[in-house]
């Protein structure tokens, strides 16, 4: 199996790596290649990437939106009758 060196590791990352492999029950040599593996993983299946645009605000339609030449008049319906409001004390008894 080859053999990876990893020279001039600044203090506090080695350090942390123990205090890691401690936690986690695995040598130094164990964690740092559990590390490796799953940065490759994490790079082989990488998250789904967010829009490059995500507007903050609402973005309203454009002005020249077609208009029908005559006015469609809308008749009302009243609805009646109308169910009784689950919600209202009158139902409690």
């Amino acid at each position: 199996m080859p053999t990876l060196i990893v020279e001039d590791v600044p203090p506090e990352v080695y350090e942390r790596l123990q205090r890691r492999a401690a936690v986690e029950k695995r040598t130094l040599p164990q964690e740092m290649l559990h590390l490796l593996q799953q940065a490759l993983r994490e790079e082989d299946n990488p998250p789904p990437r967010l829009p490059d645009f995500i507007p903050n605000e609402e973005i309203s339609a454009p002005f020249d939106l077609p208009r029908s030449s005559q006015p469609m008049y809308v008749g009302v319906y009243d609805g009646s009758p109308r169910l009784p409001d689950p919600f209202s004390s009158d139902l409690v008894q």
